[in-house]
């Protein structure tokens, strides 16, 4: 809180020009005429209504053309003698672009200094003009009036100035003063709702946000470095509100992404968080911008400077959180740490080995997941007590599992293994308990354990889309469809156009036997990547089991063209459609193929299986089924719920299989 006084009042400040019995002044810039002495705003003519403390500010700025006002500068002398908080500034700059038809990224009027203040950077012209002839003498105001008005409006005092009638001027009778007063009332409270409306809406809580790829002037870090800074400043803020995840960012990182207003709107957000980092001789400096997305109103900007990119980075997510609180999200801030902690951090090089696996985990690719688990464990190597470089290498784990990389039986252990040191390092991290959930769901198939690890994760973040997603999966594979479904739409709405979620959205409404609602979400996210190899995989699964065999095998084979790792187990599924549409020879071609590349490398052995169910041998795919299960298979965890194994389920030793699900 600032209070201004006289002491404190800047002896450079603007003009203050007063009308007199000759000419006044007026200022003519960009289509506007400003004339501070009627305190009139036109533009073509026409009267712009502004709020008593923004007409003030834009007075002063325009007074002195292309010259820096500092905050303090302004504060004394717009709002001489209150009480005010630099909040109140920013509120009334932001008012006063608006009014003047500023497009949220544009600066040709008003421009920011950062952390100093502000200058007008439009040609300003001044113009001498005739006053107005009144015919009958001056006849003061009555003041009761627009005490009634003031009394009955909390925004009045911050907003409106009575105009002083100086000593020269010349005032109508009051004959002639009705209607002239008359719509100068109407005008004063045109303006303070108008006002009212523009100090309230900045302030609407923010309930959800993505924070964009943070960008380079030229001379800043690598991509990876800054999607570093950029995942950072996501968990900064994560839990404070609905923050969307880094992989669902990525996509804003490359040339021709939509602008920060339209992705915004394509993440469904409150507001987005923009920056541009740079190096700044032996500094890293970083600005960020916060918009909304509805009207792409900047409620807030700052720059921070730092001796390294974690300093940097957490200064900066320390104060947009402060701000997002300010601005009425639901949840405080997280605490700070202390300088001492922090400059920990900053000096520890475990932090940015650990944000570079963590860009390449966000990929969600065989390669770099591979070179994620790398990083994560260089990272360890640098400091074993660094929490979050466990979880991530636990996230690694339990991915690569899953996508037929590695058998469940060996990411098993490292990944249990690290997720328990993250959760023993920072028990309040929700990440490593959902990625024990997952190994628990995917690789022990114990269902209820996992259940309680999501449960944890999600009480510690309810934010945390992952969670709620692969607890969704654990769910769908006990058969607790309903209960699936709304956990997997309650992910989709964290993070909405994640493919993934999108995916398994549709495997879910598959798994519960309903074609026609998994068709329709498939579908959706082929409209968003046709290419996207685990819903052509997911589709080709419906149009199999629903009696399009045809039609599966050229889904099947889309994933198999785009994947530049094509995963066994479709290949196996195509094999099984293959032999369902009657080509037999070519289901025996892609068996025959799967047991020699098992030779040299992992193939998970359902993928056989699949193919020997199309092919009708069904002792041969229970053989496989079982060797499935002994090394922990991730695609059996579905075995009690799959509708591509339902030629198996009577079959001898198919229950006792499915006994095994914990």
């Amino acid at each position: 809180m600032i209070e201004i006084s006289d002491t404190n009042r800047s002896d450079a400040r603007g003009p203050q020009p007063a009308p007199d019995a000759g000419a006044r002044r007026v200022f003519v810039f960009a289509g506007f005429v400003l004339d501070p002495a009627n305190r009139l705003l036109l533009r073509e003519g026409q009267q712009v209504t502004l709020p008593g403390r923004a007409f003030d500010l834009l007075v002063c700025l325009v007074s002195r053309p292309g010259e820096l006002w500092t905050k303090e500068e302004l504060l004394a002398q717009v709002w001489e003698g209150s009480f005010v908080e630099e909040s109140n500034l920013t509120v009334a700059v932001s008012t006063l672009r608006r009014a003047l038809g500023e497009a949220p990224q544009e600066r040709k009027l008003i421009q920011t200094v950062a952390r100093q203040g502000y200058r007008f950077v439009a040609e300003v012209s001044e113009e001498e003009r005739a006053p107005r002839r009144p015919q009958t003498p001056p006849t003061p105001v009555e003041e009761p009036v627009v005490a009634q008005v003031v009394a009955h409006d909390p925004f009045a005092a911050e907003q409106t100035a009575a105009p002083t009638v100086p000593p020269a001027a010349v005032v109508p009778a009051r004959s002639e003063l009705r209607w002239p007063l008359l719509i100068t009332y109407v005008f004063l409270l045109a303006g303070l709702a108008g006002g009212a409306w523009w100090l309230l809406a900045p302030r609407t809580p923010l309930r959800s946000l993505a924070v964009l790829p943070v960008s380079s002037d030229g001379r800043g870090p690598d991509e990876i470095a800054r999607l570093g800074v950029t995942d950072a400043l996501v968990q900064r803020l994560e839990g404070q509100l609905i923050v969307r995840p880094t992989s669902a960012v990525l996509r804003y990182s490359v040339p021709g992404a939509p602008d920060a207003v339209a992705a915004g709107r394509e993440q469904s957000v409150d507001a987005v968080l923009a920056g541009t980092v740079s190096a700044d001789g032996p500094q890293y400096r970083l600005r960020l911008r916060l918009i909304r997305t509805r009207d792409g109103l900047t409620l807030w900007q700052d720059s921070f400077r730092g001796a390294s990119l974690a300093e940097t980075e957490s200064l900066a997510g320390a104060a947009v959180a402060h701000e997002l609180h300010h601005l009425g999200t639901t949840a405080p801030p997280k605490a700070e740490p202390t300088p001492d902690t922090a400059r920990a951090q900053a000096n520890n090089p475990a932090w940015q080995l650990y944000q570079r696996g963590r860009y390449f985990w966000n990929l969600r690719t065989p390669d770099g997941l591979h070179r994620a688990t790398g990083l994560f464990r260089q990272a360890i190597d640098a400091d074993p007590n660094f929490a979050p470089a466990y979880s991530g290498l636990a996230d690694s784990y339990a991915l690569l599992a899953s996508f037929s990389v590695e058998p469940g039986s060996q990411a098993n252990a490292d990944a249990r293994s690290a997720a328990l040191s993250a959760i023993q390092l920072d028990p309040k991290l929700a990440e490593p308990h959902a990625s024990l959930g997952m190994i628990l769901f995917f690789t022990d198939w114990n269902l209820t354990g996992a259940e309680r690890e999501f449960a944890k994760s999600m009480e510690l973040n309810p934010n945390y889309a992952t969670a709620h997603h692969w607890y969704a999966l654990d769910l769908a594979a006990m058969g607790r469809f309903p209960q699936a479904l709304y956990e997997v739409r309650l992910a989709q709405k964290l993070d909405p156009l994640s493919l993934i979620i999108g995916t398994n959205v549709g495997w879910i409404e598959y798994l519960s036997r309903d074609n026609a609602a998994a068709r329709q979400e498939l579908g959706k996210v082929l409209e968003m990547d046709p290419n996207f190899v685990r819903a052509h995989t997911r589709l080709g699964m419906v149009e199999l089991t629903g009696g399009s065999p045809t039609l599966a095998v050229a889904e099947f084979r889309k994933a198999l063209a785009v994947d530049a790792h094509p995963d066994p187990y479709v290949e196996g599924l195509l094999g099984d459609a293959l032999a369902a549409s009657g080509d037999k020879s070519s289901a025996e071609k892609v068996l025959a193929d799967l047991r020699t590349r098992g030779e040299g490398s992992y193939v998970p052995p359902i993928s056989r299986a699949l193919v020997l169910i199309g092919l009708g041998r069904k002792a041969e795919a229970m053989a496989e089924l079982s060797r499935a299960a002994d090394d922990h298979s991730t695609s059996m965890v579905y075995l009690r719920v799959d509708p591509t194994l339902d030629a198996l389920r009577g079959e001898p030793g198919f229950a006792a299989l499915a006994g095994r699900l914990k």
